[in-house]
């Protein structure tokens, strides 16, 4: 009867702790080594893709030091899909406003996490792959301590969500 109870407890404990993932199906951050990442040195996030009715939310992670020296960070994106069709994009992510005040949360290293493809459906299933290149035409760039990706199971309620603190942003400028 005990181990029984037991028993039940721990599958208990499993569920709840399992459905907490808030939906992620992938997340991977790197670390930049001695926060300068070199031009050739790229960020590299893989991950399959089981169901390709599915919507997802990918979002880009950045950890940034106060000394890095510029406002934004302007980066390549690779994206490959299973197939082995390349396409690039180039990516702008804005680190800090007009007045110099960092957006991320923090004190020396900066934590943000932008909300970037909001609801994105992959077309096939597979494995995808996203290569990352820093694009601030230098060949070490300074400030930058982590940078990655996560991706989520898009959810409705998140998506509202963060949608009306844009909206609010936007107002507020």
């Amino acid at each position: 009867m005990r181990k029984t109870v037991v028993l039940y407890v721990l599958l208990a404990l499993v569920c709840l702790f399992g459905s907490c993932s808030d939906g992620v199906v992938y997340e991977k951050i790197h670390t930049i080594k001695g926060e300068k990442w070199q031009k050739d040195k790229p960020v590299v996030c893989e991950f399959d893709v089981e169901d390709s009715t599915v919507f997802y939310t990918i979002y880009m992670d950045i950890r940034n030091s106060v000394d890095y020296p510029y406002q934004n960070l302007f980066v390549f994106m690779d994206s490959q899909s299973p197939s082995g069709q390349v396409s690039r994009d180039t990516l702008e992510f804005i680190l800090a406003d007009v007045y110099g005040n960092w957006k991320g949360k923090g004190s020396r290293l900066k934590d943000k996490q932008y909300f970037f493809y909001p609801k994105v459906r992959f077309p096939n299933c597979g494995k995808y792959k996203f290569t990352f290149y820093q694009a601030m035409r230098e060949d070490e760039l300074l400030g930058i301590a982590n940078f990655g990706m996560t991706v989520q199971k898009f959810n409705e309620k998140k998506f509202r969500k963060e949608m009306e603190k844009r909206y609010r942003e936007q107002q507020n400028k």
